[in-house]
């Protein structure tokens, strides 16, 4: 009889022990797996669930624990033990759709020492409804496509394939939270005509009057391939995208733990950000020039993050969206030039809106550039997102003035002025409030030229115009700008650039020059001491520039001068006034005119 008892205690004991592993099995905070249908769950949600004993992390897989939709699909989902080894962490891989029915179901769960969970359990939850979201619009953009691969990483990968496939998965997330999306492209059989690329991407996004315009691209630096990051430009002047441009790049590197490059306005150097009526942003996911990041960038789990962190933003940002103000009016413009002037199109027109306010908005234009070559009153037509009439800009060519040589100057030196970048995507450093480093060489090269001139000095350019729609690569562009010089037969040769750097603390002007070459010294001392007397930059002195490009390559004496810092607020406040860059350029030139005929 003992032994009969002794029995069956054991045999209770132990279906007291199986029975405490299934019980202990729950939801944290009360939400009890098998406890009737949790609603209003949000659709990022992750479910703890706990055990009694610490598990044996081989079960604790996706066969395990299973997630379904209500047509019975499986939903990937992301799996994380806890500390104290005995919970584990569900998490939706992307965000569940809104107003939609889920199980999440374990099975065959065993304890370190072998123990398994009896019978399956399983939980039933209903997620938040988004109606309230079905009243924006959002046009996502996948960059490239067709004929244009984009950016190619060293493996091969090619940009367009990245661009898409987070485009679809940014727009499945916002359409689940109730979100009306259109897209750009959603394969990769786009057959536009090159020259129409942006304008059929932005006739959808107008067409759907989308509210927001969400470009997405990949990064390329090829000349330093430890770059990586991501960043999001924003339409300059306009405080939404700003901010828009804010939300998702925060929330992209929350869910990614990607390098945080910033937020950065981008109206002047990127064309994408300027012909919707709905507020524009472009994401640059990567480097695909980076080894490492390019890999990265290729992986279902990165792309579901980045889709996730950017449609996370928008989601937060959809409050921003003001549909009851439009543009009112937008008045025509006038300007005058010097004929072989340097006169870019404006980008953005001021516009009286409807609330009252003045807004600066973008502006497309019917030519790529102004023609000053020859004296004369010309017109061209420009188009504002969102607005139905036509603006007229009337441009005044003045007639050039005759040269009058200097007689203290030598009228058989020619220089040649090189304005760096400008060509391809090299457009030089980004500063504050998105000053641009290949606007501001053009800008200060070209009055050089014309200094230079005036007194009787024949001038050869490297560029006179921006030359970012050039598809080019940065040595083939050197070579050319050393050309120029070249069959010049130049005496000079000038290179102007600005400078940057990760500080706003460093300034200055600096020159760069081969000081193993007396003359091509001389010319930097004189550029040198000009620029800092007359401008009043601090004086960073001459640096060792004979390991330049420019500096083997050309025949001429040949310096290279960094005007000042664009991520400096003195600098780039100088840099960024004509009225300044008036004065780098006459100070530049009187460093010149000291060295020629002596």
């Amino acid at each position: 009889m003992k032994l009969k008892w002794s029995s069956i205690f054991i045999v209770f004991s132990f279906l007291l022990f199986l029975s405490s592993f299934v019980a202990a099995t729950h939801v944290q905070a009360d939400e009890i797996i098998g406890n009737g249908i949790k609603s209003d769950v949000d659709t990022n949600k992750s479910w703890t669930i706990k055990f009694n004993k610490e598990l044996n992390k081989s079960t604790v897989n996706e066969s395990n624990f299973v997630v379904k939709d209500e047509s019975g699909q499986t939903v990937p989902i992301s799996l994380t033990i806890g500390s104290d080894n005995k919970s584990v962490i569900v998490s939706p891989k992307t965000q569940y759709g809104c107003g939609k029915g889920y199980s999440l179901t374990i099975n065959n769960v065993k304890s370190v020492t072998g123990k398994q969970l009896a019978n399956s359990e399983k939980m039933e939850f209903l997620t938040k409804s988004s109606s309230k979201n079905s009243a924006y619009t959002v046009c996502i953009d996948a960059a490239h496509g067709g004929y244009d691969p984009g950016n190619i990483s060293a493996s091969g990968l090619k940009e367009k394939d990245i661009d898409l496939a987070v485009a679809l998965k940014v727009g499945k997330v916002l359409e689940n939270n109730g979100v009306k999306v259109v897209y750009t492209r959603t394969s990769d059989s786009v057959s536009w005509n090159k020259d129409n690329d942006l304008k059929t991407r932005f006739d959808i996004a107008n067409k759907a009057n989308a509210d927001y315009f969400i470009s997405i691209r990949c990064n390329t630096y090829p000349e330093k391939p430890t770059a990586k990051g991501t960043e999001t430009y924003y339409r300059d002047s306009d405080d939404i995208a700003q901010k828009l441009a804010q939300a998702v790049q925060g929330e992209f590197i929350s869910k990614t733990g990607s390098t945080d490059r910033g937020v950065k306005s981008g109206l002047s150097q990127h064309e994408i950000l300027r012909g919707t009526k709905g507020n524009a942003i472009m994401v640059e996911l990567g480097f695909m020039s980076n080894v490492e990041e390019s890999s990265l960038l290729s992986t279902n789990d990165f792309q579901n993050k980045s889709a996730n962190g950017i449609a996370g933003g928008i989601l937060k940002s959809l409050s921003l969206v003001n549909k009851n103000v439009n543009i009112s009016s937008v008045s025509n413009i006038s300007a005058s030039v010097d004929q072989g002037g340097a006169y870019d199109l404006p980008i953005s027109v001021s516009a009286a809106m409807s609330d009252g306010s003045t807004k600066k908005v973008p502006i497309s234009w019917n030519s790529k550039k102004a023609n000053t070559s020859s004296a004369g009153t010309y017109t061209y037509e420009g188009t504002v997102p969102g607005y139905s009439k036509v603006i007229k800009l009337m441009l005044t060519v003045a007639g050039k003035p005759v040269p009058v040589p200097s007689p203290s100057t030598d009228s058989g030196t020619i220089v040649c002025i090189d304005p760096g970048h400008g060509r391809g995507k090299d457009t030089g450093a980004t500063g504050i409030n998105g000053l641009q480093e290949d606007d501001v060489t053009l800008s200060v090269g070209l009055k050089v030229g014309k200094i230079l001139e005036n007194h009787g000095i024949k001038v050869v350019y490297t560029r006179t115009t921006d030359e970012r729609s050039i598809p080019m690569d940065v040595t083939t562009s050197l070579q050319k700008r050393c050309d120029v010089s070249n069959n010049a037969n130049a005496k000079y040769f000038v290179c102007i650039h600005c400078n940057s750097f990760d500080s706003e603390s460093a300034l200055g002007t600096e020159t760069l020059v081969n000081q193993d070459n007396p003359e091509a010294a001389k010319l930097a001392q004189a550029i040198q001491s000009s620029i800092v007397n007359e401008v009043g930059t601090y004086n960073r002195g001459l640096k060792d520039g004979n390991w330049l490009y420019v500096v083997k390559n050309t025949r001429a004496s040949a310096v290279l001068t960094e005007l000042g810092f664009l991520t400096n607020p003195s600098d780039a406040q100088k840099l960024s006034s004509d009225e300044y860059r008036q004065k780098f350029a006459q100070a530049i030139a009187d460093g010149i005119l000291q060295c020629v005929g002596k």
